[in-house]
């Protein structure tokens, strides 16, 4: 008998703890999480001077990406992870995790849990500043939104 387990018995049902974001208080807005020169191409940080944890990764194309810190199969932190193309692969179990939030793979699997997903953070760069947007209510990003240094 073939063991299958379901898409729920694939994701933690437990994670370490992630702060909630909409209960911060600050205002909607570009916030600086660190110098451009702090994230080389193919490497990844932690942030935890943010509402929430967060990791953001530089992929081949030099492109910034952002997601929440913790991965949705067994809560190991990305920013331990491997920066693979221009999405983030977890370190335990090797699951890869693109930069919209979804996993686009688990080497060992013929198909990917739909709630293989977690939240994605809009990031830009300026100025050899980087910034992440934040807005309670999850709004879209305002381009021209007010930036926090």
């Amino acid at each position: 008998m073939e063991n299958i387990l379901t898409d729920q018995e694939l994701i933690a049902p437990e994670l370490p703890e992630q702060k909630d974001p909409s209960t911060s208080s600050l205002e909607p807005g570009w916030y600086k999480v660190a110098n451009s020169d702090d994230i080389a191409s193919k490497s990844a940080i932690q942030i935890d001077d943010f509402p929430t944890q967060i990791v953001v990764w530089r992929g081949e194309d030099t492109v910034l990406r952002a997601l929440d810190l913790y991965c949705k199969h067994m809560g190991a932190s990305l920013a331990c992870g491997e920066v693979d193309e221009n999405s983030i692969r977890c370190p335990f179990h090797a699951w890869r995790w693109a930069g919209n939030g979804q996993c686009d793979q688990i080497p060992y699997a013929k198909k990917i849990p739909t709630k293989a997903v977690t939240r994605s953070w809009e990031v830009s760069e300026d100025g050899g500043l980087v910034y992440v947007w934040f807005d309670k209510d999850q709004n879209p990003a305002d381009p021209d939104g007010k930036k926090f240094n």
